[in-house]
């Protein structure tokens, strides 16, 4: 938590490696609440992963002489995490639920900071122990360019915050429509699953939400 208050990207990957568990019977509690017991294991880890982002954003506020678990401390902030995935049936990535006509809102963007997303991954996946980040950026090495990996990893990021029209946050950055950021996703996400499917090294990949 160190770490993500003092901006550090990395440590969205450290606290689910090192917490995922907790994270997940986290998401799964809320999502019961709201009567969503038949979320996937898939979507599940995809919201745990979510919850690492919401933390990050708020992180240099939790302290740990606070008494509680940062995931409880963020008791609502988890709990929303929850409801919007419920709110758009499970799919992070699915376009046509996407408001192109809504103006954009306060998000949580790599702004003045150092890393963006694809150089936090490629960070990550050099240092060693993090074998699930190197196999995801081989994978998105082989399927994309350069920008489209980074117009995947981007869009996920400001879906994880609760941004409503992300497609349009991640088109300014990289000056193209949102049907173009749209399109680039569906595409990318088309070809790691073939490739998961086809390369037995990849198979991993297709339990992954940013794939299935």
């Amino acid at each position: 938590m160190a770490a993500m208050a003092a901006g550090d990207k990395a440590a969205v990957f450290m606290l689910y490696e090192e917490f995922g568990d907790h994270l997940r019977a986290c998401m799964r509690r809320e999502l019961r609440r709201l009567g969503a017991d038949d979320a996937s294991a898939e979507d599940v880890e995809g919201l745990a992963i979510d919850a690492c982002f919401v933390l990050f954003d708020c992180g240099a506020a939790w302290r740990v002489d606070g008494g509680a678990l940062p995931w409880t401390w963020a008791a609502r902030r988890m709990a929303g995490v929850a409801s919007r995935w419920v709110g758009q049936h499970a799919d992070e990535f699915d376009a046509v639920r996407t408001e192109v006509g809504a103006a954009p809102g306060p998000t949580a963007t790599a702004a003045g900071r150092d890393e963006d997303e694809l150089d936090v991954l490629a960070r990550m996946a050099a240092a060693g122990g993090h074998a699930g980040c190197a196999l995801v950026l081989e994978a998105l090495e082989r399927v994309a360019n350069p920008r489209d990996r980074a117009i995947v990893l981007e869009l996920r990021s400001q879906q994880a915050a609760g941004d409503p029209s992300p497609a349009r946050t991640v088109a300014r950055r990289h000056d193209v429509s949102p049907d173009v950021v749209r399109q680039v996703v569906c595409r990318v996400r088309a070809r790691l699953r073939t490739l998961a499917g086809d390369d037995p090294r990849f198979a991993g990949l297709a339990d992954l939400a940013i794939v299935a």
